[in-house]
């Protein structure tokens, strides 16, 4: 691997470690600053949807698609926005399945890569803080999203920051 290979790394480690520490210092501003961003979000989707579906030929059966998903993604974005405690907790399960499959997939390929044992012992460490996290967060959604997920995705955050800065700087350079 050449110099341009170590940096993935260590730039992805920096800021996981700045998100991890900017989250633990304000947790419950995260919390609610992001449920309703993502509840925005969703509501800005489904307008555009809307949108779309209005502007397609009559008759054609994507719009009427379109028209049907941007409603419920109204509905949700503004239930979102009116109840964001909800929304919390539906991005903690979102959250625990991307953390449950990312974790799986850097254990399989700490387990099947070729390699130095370094570099794949970390990305297996990884992995298994992925898993734990998600696992957590599958158990425990509402106490996960209103009391202790900034907690958790600062803590995780910190530790994979930490994580890939060390497989970044032990990424054996090519000659």
């Amino acid at each position: 691997m050449n110099e341009q290979s170590r940096m993935p790394y260590i730039v992805r480690g920096v800021l996981a470690l700045l998100l991890g520490i900017i989250v633990l210092f304000w947790p419950g501003l995260t919390v609610e600053v992001v449920a309703i961003l993502f509840a925005v979000f969703i509501l800005a989707n489904g307008l555009l949807l809307v949108g779309l579906s209005l502007m397609s030929p009559s008759g054609e059966s994507f719009g009427t698609g379109f028209l049907i998903l941007g409603i419920l993604l109204v509905i949700g974005g503004v239930i979102g926005i009116i109840n964001p405690i909800m929304t919390a907790i539906t991005l903690t399960i979102l959250v625990a399945i991307l953390a449950l499959i990312s974790g799986f997939s850097d254990i399989w390929v700490a387990l099947t890569a070729m390699g130095s044992g370094g570099t794949r012992i970390l990305l297996g460490l990884s992995g298994a803080l992925s898993v734990i996290l998600g696992g957590i967060f599958i158990i425990f959604p509402l106490l996960g999203a209103v009391i202790l997920v900034a907690v958790y995705i600062g803590i995780f955050a910190i530790a994979i920051g930490i994580l890939s800065i060390a497989q970044g700087i032990m990424t054996p350079a090519a000659a």
